[in-house]
């Protein structure tokens, strides 16, 4: 036995000896299957490190969206040691021991995931879908890492952001933090606009540089061909990815500004709305105004469908509901007919490149999702599109074009389904009852929808993680809401500001 091990061991050592490390991730399977094992077979305690999840989780989001991910320690032949990966793997193995020995912490993991099954079936089955698509990759390896991206990045967080969000007053806090934290990226994107570069650029320590031309395109300044103005990026990879963010944590300074009965909170909160609109014009980018009026045009018919349901006797309610698709037609005819508007909305001639590019994609990519409907696996749709932009970078634009070019017709479905029917079943409960907590489901449904209308011309995955948090902590709300007997206050305007 022994002398079967050590052949083993030595064929193990000669593969890896003569092939450097282009089968790393292939000789380092067996360990991994063997770490888990390890984990499952671990006696049942009854306790869990649920503090040590907690912090590790919001250590997942700091690193997210504070740090640049970019600034990493590279070893030679070894994947960088982003801040991302140096967390995520201590969350999921601490995620998988507390799954493994505790019976109550699988039982409150379970309950919000029971409350929304139609979510979860459809997380599974995304889930099954990506890791398919691995061995029918044209670069099973390549597909591979992205599964695990996927899995680590998107799927993992989901579930701990079910779990950690069942606590009372947990989502209001992430309401305030992520307020927060937008003010301090703003400020670094003014910094920059000042400065012409990111405010580090120049500055990294050398055990941070990494050698890289995606690094160095990435650190170099961003502008339009036509327009020749600066784009701020902040500690983004791209304008395009502030821009994004800042959509998605709009409708949580919004919910502040109306919900806080702290006057100078709500002072604060509104003069936030002038930092947010200088940042994402800074970015020259379409998609943040798309998501910024997209905010404000979501929470006004949420705000009057509550109004209307709670207060009989307001007909400021109901008339903003019945009235609430001539103002959106209005405000869609405004961004044609309005100059200014339809420049910052659909663009003029300085964006006509980027909408050009976009058409030849779709042209390009459209017979290649129907030539293979099951996809041509995960993390290959660029290389599927083979589409490059004027300095020869692979690119590709939409999401929807990405996500279908990789795993398919069923995927492409199975994917926005997981966020749509979140979004439906958010809607259905929080009609019925919230408090000043729950009612931060109202921004995480938004900030979800401007998630689905933004892929459609973005497909970079940058901000994809704290979407699958808003989506886990969408259905721990649902849990406790469903939950509750009573029923509050009759507007979204519950206090926020106790927690």
């Amino acid at each position: 036995m022994l002398g079967l091990l050590a052949l083993v061991s030595f064929a193990y050592g000669a593969i890896f000896a003569l092939t450097q490390t282009y089968f790393l991730m292939q000789l380092s399977v067996p360990f991994v299957v063997l770490a888990l094992l390890i984990i499952w077979c671990l006696p049942e305690t009854g306790q869990a490190p649920e503090r040590l999840l907690e912090g590790l989780f919001a250590a997942f989001l700091i690193a997210l969206l504070c740090w640049p991910d970019y600034l990493a320690v590279a070893i030679p032949g070894l994947p960088w040691f982003t801040a991302l990966r140096l967390v995520a793997v201590p969350l999921a193995i601490v995620l998988l021991i507390s799954l493994s020995q505790s019976p109550s912490f699988r039982a409150d993991m379970a309950r919000p995931l029971k409350a929304s099954p139609i979510t979860l079936r459809l997380v599974v089955l995304f889930s099954l879908i990506a890791l398919v698509s691995v061995p029918l990759s044209s670069d099973p390896s390549g597909s591979t890492s992205k599964f695990i991206v996927a899995m680590l990045y998107w799927v993992m967080i989901f579930f701990v952001s079910a779990w950690v969000f069942q606590k009372p007053g947990r989502a209001t806090f992430l309401a305030f933090a992520l307020w927060m934290i937008l003010v301090g990226i703003c400020v670094i994107g003014l910094w920059e606009q000042r400065l012409q570069s990111v405010p580090w650029a120049g500055h990294i320590p050398s055990f941070l540089k990494i050698e890289d031309p995606a690094v160095e395109r990435i650190l170099s300044a961003k502008s339009r061909a036509a327009s020749k103005l600066y784009r701020v990026q902040s500690k983004f990879t791209t304008p395009l990815g502030l821009a994004e963010f800042l959509a998605y944590a709009t409708p949580f300074v919004l919910h502040i500004a109306l919900t806080t009965r702290r006057f100078i909170v709500r002072i604060a909160a509104l003069a936030t709305f002038p930092l947010i609109w200088t940042t994402i014009v800074g970015t020259d980018s379409r998609l943040g105004m798309v998501g910024f009026f997209m905010t404000f045009m979501l929470y006004l018919i949420a705000w009057a469908a509550l109004r209307w349901r709670r207060s009989t006797k307001s007909l400021f309610g109901p008339a903003t509901v019945l009235a609430y698709p001539v103002i959106f037609v209005a405000f869609i005819l405004s961004t044609f007919f309005v100059g200014r508007l339809r420049a910052l909305i659909w663009g003029g001639g300085a964006q006509s490149a980027s909408t050009e590019s976009r058409k030849i994609q779709i042209a390009s990519g459209i017979p290649k999702i129907l030539g293979r409907p099951w996809g041509h696996g995960i993390g290959q749709g660029a290389e599927t599109l083979g589409f490059r932009n004027g300095a020869g970078v692979l690119t590709i634009d939409s999401y929807y074009l990405g996500i279908a070019l990789e795993l398919g017709i069923v995927g492409f479905v199975v994917f926005y389904a997981i966020f749509i029917g979140a979004s439906l079943r958010a809607i259905r409960v929080s009609l019925r009852q919230f408090d000043s907590d729950t009612a931060v489901i109202f921004p995480l449904v938004i900030a979800i929808i401007n998630f689905v209308i933004i892929k459609s011309i973005f497909s970079q995955l940058e901000n994809h993680p704290l979407v699958f948090a808003f989506l886990g902590a969408t259905l721990a709300l649902v849990l406790l809401i469903s939950n509750r007997d009573q029923v509050p206050s009759a507007s979204p305007t519950a206090d926020s500001s106790r927690a």
